[in-house]
């Protein structure tokens, strides 16, 4: 059996590793006067007939131009976002050597029209037309450095460099803390595993409910996200964040001073719970708190950008209608310089992604996808 070798990344955190971002507390703030604009975009899908609501994945192409869903189990539609118009539809094949993996939870466009693939039992690299490229076992009995018998997925929040030569993930045991930051050699198949520890109270405020034989986990989770070239590593509970460039090897830890919301969640929830109903009402309890959310990259302005919320509301149904919604903005350098509570908001955009300044969330209209615009304006 190969023994795990101990993988002390020297981040230099002494002096450069850990940054605590202020920036400049007498600067302005950049969004003071921020108010956002609405348009519902419809995307033109001639005489093609789908189900506009059975999208669940998404990526777009490196120059933004259009964007990939991934339709039911083995289709993937191609939208030009300048035009908002429905281009292609590619079907893939469910078995024989150019099958696309089963309810992939990793999907990336690659550069030169290529798709990047991830589940469980399966994890390649695809043209976009169809063919197999590439295919990759990350199970840690092929990956050397990782022991055999190693209990945790290596596949959770799979994801991969645009030059293929570097996969990263957050191994786990569902219900467990993640074991830190997966660092995959695609050419050898040699993996390191990376400590993450600004993310270990993300395990704090997830909460486990079993019955039977399932599961249901709710709660902050741990995500990676490839953003303006490099691996961002985050968690709902902390707005710290982790930046990982995989061509020089070298992970960064970056706090921010938020002075609007409470950097963190505090406190601990049940770990786990013997019924639906303790489910929800821990969930309403988790919601009061803050929750971070994905990075956006603001190519134009050279600006990151990033959403949370807090402090939940009911109606008398239990019903969740709204929550106090905040934008924070960043410079390139990862300067925090603007912070707003986006009173035209009413939930956090969950699933958005962001072109030309814009934030975009996929819905339907009628019988076609359809895109909410929201347009920043300073």
């Amino acid at each position: 059996m190969r023994k795990l070798i101990p993988a002390l990344l020297l981040v230099a955190f002494a002096s450069c590793g850990e940054k605590s971002n202020s920036g400049n507390s007498e600067s302005e703030n950049f969004l003071e006067n921020l108010t956002l604009s609405v348009d519902t975009l419809i995307v033109d899908v001639g005489d093609e007939l789908f189900n506009p609501g059975a999208y669940y994945v998404r990526d777009l192409n490196p120059d933004q131009s259009k964007a990939y869903f991934l339709y039911m189990e083995n289709e993937v539609h191609e939208i030009d976002l300048d035009n908002m118009k429905l281009l292609n539809r590619f079907s893939y094949q469910e078995d024989g050597p150019d099958a696309i993996p089963k309810y992939p939870n990793s999907f990336q466009i690659l550069p030169d029209n290529e798709l990047f693939l991830g589940g469980y039992a399966q994890t390649g690299v695809f043209k976009i037309s169809g063919e197999n490229v590439a295919n990759y076992k990350i199970r840690p009995e092929n990956l050397e450095g990782i022991p055999d018998d190693a209990g945790y997925s290596l596949t959770n929040s799979l994801t991969i460099s645009p030059d293929k030569t570097t996969m990263v993930s957050l191994p786990s045991i569902f219900g467990e803390p993640i074991e830190g930051l997966a660092v995959i050699n695609t050419a050898d198949m040699s993996a390191k595993i990376l400590e993450l520890p600004a993310l270990e109270i993300t395990n704090n405020f997830q909460i486990v409910f079993r019955e039977g034989n399932g599961a249901t986990a709710i709660g902050d989770f741990d995500r990676i996200h490839y953003l303006n070239n490099q691996f961002i590593i985050f968690s709902g509970a902390t707005s710290a964040i982790y930046s990982y460039n995989w061509k020089s090897d070298s992970l960064r830890l970056i706090n921010f001073p938020h002075k609007l919301v409470p950097v963190s969640k505090t406190g601990e929830l049940s770990k786990s719970v013997d019924s639906r109903e303790a489910l929800m009402s821990e969930r309403k309890n988790l919601n009061k708190q803050i929750t971070f959310g994905n990075i956006f990259w603001d190519k134009e302005k050279e600006m990151y950008f990033r959403f949370a919320d807090m402090n939940a509301q009911y109606n008398a149904e239990e019903k969740h209608i709204g929550s106090d919604v905040y934008l924070f903005s960043y410079d390139q350098n990862w300067n925090l310089t603007g912070e707003k509570l986006v009173k035209e908001l009413d939930f956090q955009p969950y699933s958005a992604f962001m072109k030309n300044g814009k934030f975009y969330i996929r819905t339907v209209q009628g019988e076609n996808p359809a895109f909410i615009q929201y347009t920043l304006n300073f």
